[in-house]
């Protein structure tokens, strides 16, 4: 057990100084996990760089996993820097926190039809921006409660979009993903088939959307 205990360390710390700032970086510019490995110099298992990825997402509030409520957070970001023989690594750095407290949600129900979508979240996101908007997710409830569901709905969408979700390790439970270009373009898509309906938060107006 001690053996098998300190080879799986060493192993952690061999991926995360050689991979560990590169998967985060990349998962910054929105690659998917497969994406990533095909970048990464040192070989890295699947799992290991989905782990990664999906740290780095909730790092980052690109995903949120309890409902979005408004209330500070501190804001971490990661500084590449340079020892005496040239070898890179990345310094943890905490930044300033929002500012801001719970919110009182003003709830409004929108019909879920693609044009409908499209209006509205090009309407609220000139206002708020995208870090301050977000949508529920229920992909890990589907994905493990609902598979066929959840592969029915995957075939709504591209293949960029596919991969995406189809690699990331959704929890049991609802999360809220940043409306960024690529979750704006699948939930239109998934507005377009039998998908259920879901919530969109935007912190700057205080608005919930139900669709």
């Amino acid at each position: 057990m001690p053996q098998s205990y300190f080879q799986e360390a060493l192993s952690n710390y061999a991926n995360e100084a050689a991979s560990g700032g590169a998967i985060r970086h990349l998962t910054d510019m929105g690659y998917s996990v497969r994406q990533i490995m095909e970048r990464l110099d040192f070989p890295t298992p699947f799992e290991r760089v989905q782990k990664r990825v999906w740290e780095r997402l909730i790092e980052t509030e690109v995903i949120l996993t309890q409902e979005p409520d408004g209330t500070a957070r501190e804001k971490v970001s990661y500084v590449r820097e340079y020892n005496e023989y040239g070898r890179a690594s990345f310094r943890r750095v905490a930044g300033p926190q929002k500012a801001g407290g719970p919110i009182q949600w003003k709830e409004i129900t929108v019909r879920r039809d693609p044009q409908t979508l499209r209006d509205m979240l090009q309407k609220k996101l000139a206002v708020n921006g995208e870090e301050y908007s977000y949508v529920s997710c229920d992909f890990g409830l589907l994905k493990n409660g609902q598979p066929e569901r959840f592969r029915s709905l995957l075939q709504l969408l591209n293949e960029d979009q596919r991969e995406y979700l189809q690699d990331l390790p959704w929890i049991d439970r609802r999360v809220y993903h940043r409306l960024n270009g690529r979750m704006r373009a699948v939930l239109i898509r998934l507005s377009e088939g039998e998908s259920s309906g879901g919530e969109c938060f935007f912190l700057k107006t205080g608005e919930k959307i139900c669709f």
